[in-house]
């Protein structure tokens, strides 16, 4: 690119003095003249050249790294890594043509003293980008870390669940507390499931990036995938099943063909294989199906199971469809009744998972009602004739197998106002109520009330103390129990923390208890985590970043405002 002064230099045409080809006459002789003083010397005459020309600029080809400081340059990192983290897929826009030719053009356009090439001043945009991200990702960590470092008196949450991506999947650990009245998320870690690992290698690796967050003496129940094994955890602290998983663990056990097949049920089998032949037919799902693309399925739930319950609700467009391409044939196979019939049964499990995994509020406390509901609905059809009632009794055994509710389920069910022992029968009640008291009491042991600290002496003129107050002190929590189960029940659906901050005073035990149980979620997956894993596994396949970097992305990702 040539400059401005150089355009018009080379526009300028240079006119030299014109000369005569006639010669002039020679002059008739004068008498010499008297001797005059030297005229002073005449100035040097100005070329066009020099009357044209502009200051000298800056050159273009010149290495122009330094013309841009180092802060303006992190500023530029920064942005590029909002890009990254924003979509994690831009990590191959960067560098492209068209990103280059943008990023050229505002350089061009935001230059003073010439245009100087992106490429020289910047870079490549990912090396740029990447090198500023340990200190980006430090700046949000700490962030982090003070978040859930503030909340050691009340205890967090933590979950582990995997997200399956094709053929490969990613472990999602994410850890939840409440803050004032709203319940915060922060995503700490992903990392690529290899089948080879057992428990206690997850274990190891969950344990180990909980140390960068947190103290190790804080309270913590975890939610762990049905495909790890929860025992490593139970060393760690309270460690539950995922609800979801738990769930679609029962409809697989009840519907799975081998054992189908060994109680002679042939056909529930044969209307499974319909059901799912029909639901995956090239054609067929974009036109019958297509408007339930934009509602999917919940986390954790059976894709053949999800085909039977498609086909049951559009029905009618089904028969349509197979009309109009003259292949009755495929409706004549098909059940009706036992259709009808089985998904009257799946559609209320799959009700409860959607539920189960919401994540707008809590879910901690739906566990138990849910369990009490389902078996009261198995146990129900199970007196019908037919297949069904073989259906229902398999569903029973397969819901009290793998459908556990653990004492912080049965605890988190009372601290619902619009529940509280409501779903259980009444003989229940005391046992729930003794766990009550029993967690309150863990939560005021754990929270450095003891004095292992003080001297030999201090300790032996209050063990007789502590003695009593202990006993005292179980009265206290009994009353306010009690108490707090004697008023009515609500009758709206409440914002459970909105709630407990407003009787902190009135029932300060519960509500400690209260806001920690509710911050823990039921189900360990989250309906944004298959996007943020196909993105991770992307970058990984086409070697854009090391693992250690995909992590530090999605991690700025997911915890970013």
């Amino acid at each position: 690119m040539q400059s401005h002064a150089a355009d018009n230099e080379n526009s300028v045409v240079v006119e030299q003095p014109k000369t005569s080809s006639t010669p002039a006459p020679a002059p008739a002789p004068a008498p010499a003249p008297a001797p005059a003083p030297a005229p002073a010397p005449a100035p040097a005459p100005v070329t066009s050249e020099q009357q044209w020309k502009s200051p000298p600029q800056r050159n273009h080809n010149t290495n122009s790294n330094s013309t841009v400081p180092e802060k303006e340059r992190q500023q530029i990192a920064e942005r590029l890594l909002k890009v990254m983290y924003a979509d994690l897929g831009a990590a191959s826009v960067l560098n492209t043509k068209d990103f280059m030719k943008l990023a050229q053009t505002l350089v061009d356009a935001g230059a003073q003293y010439g245009a100087f090439s992106v490429t020289d001043v910047l870079g490549d945009m990912n090396t740029l980008a990447l090198k500023h991200l340990p200190r980006m990702y430090n700046q949000v960590k700490v962030k982090v870390t003070c978040a859930l470092g503030s909340n050691t008196s009340l205890g967090i949450g933590v979950t582990c669940h995997s997200q399956m991506v094709g053929v490969d999947s990613c472990y999602v650990l994410t850890a939840y507390q409440v803050e004032g009245t709203q319940r915060k998320r922060y995503v700490l870690g992903v990392k690529e499931v290899d089948v080879k690992e057992c428990g206690e290698q997850v274990h190891h690796w969950v344990q180990n990036v909980l140390s960068e967050f947190v103290m190790s003496e804080i309270r913590t129940i975890y939610v762990m995938d049905c495909k790890v094994s929860l025992a490593a955890f139970f060393k760690a602290g309270m460690c539950l099943g995922c609800s979801a998983c738990a769930l679609n663990c029962v409809v697989q056990s009840a519907l799975n063909k081998r054992t189908l097949q060994a109680r002679s049920m042939h056909e529930v089998i044969d209307l499974l294989n319909v059901c799912e032949d029909m639901a995956g037919s090239a054609g067929f799902s974009r036109e019958t199906f297509g408007s339930l693309e934009e509602a999917p399925a919940p986390p954790c739930w059976d894709s053949v199971t999800e085909s039977l319950l498609l086909v049951n609700e559009r029905y009618e467009q089904i028969c349509e469809f197979y009309s109009r391409a003259k292949k009755m044939s495929h409706i004549q196979n098909l059940n009706k009744q036992l259709l009808c019939n089985l998904a009257a049964i799946l559609a209320p499990v799959k009700q409860a998972v959607v539920e189960l995994s919401c994540e707008q509020k809590p879910t901690l406390q739906l566990v138990l009602p849910t369990y009490v509901r389902l078996e009261k609905l198995f146990t129900a059809k199970a007196n019908d004739v037919g297949a069904v009632s073989k259906l229902c009794h398999f569903f029973l055994e397969a819901l009290k197998e793998n459908f556990k509710v653990e004492r912080a389920h049965k605890v988190a069910m009372i601290l619902d106002p619009q529940q509280k022992l409501r779903p259980v029968p009444a003989y229940q009640h005391e046992e729930i109520i003794s766990k009550v008291c029993e967690m309150i009491t863990e939560i005021r042991e754990m929270s450095g009330e003891d004095t292992d600290m003080e001297p030999s002496t201090k300790k032996a003129r209050l063990a007789s103390s502590n003695s009593k107050a202990q006993g005292s002190d179980e009265k206290q929590v009994k009353k306010e129990v009690y108490e707090y189960l004697a008023e009515p029940l609500f009758q709206a659906t409440p914002d459970l923390f909105q709630y407990w901050s407003s009787v902190t005073q009135k029932y300060p035990r519960l509500a400690r208890l209260a806001f920690w149980l509710l911050s823990v979620p039921a189900v360990g997956a989250r309906s944004e985590s298959v996007s943020m894993c196909e993105q991770a596994l992307s970058m990984k396949k086409r070697r854009q970043v090391t693992p250690e970097e995909m992590n530090k992305l999605i991690f700025l990702k997911s915890n970013m405002p």
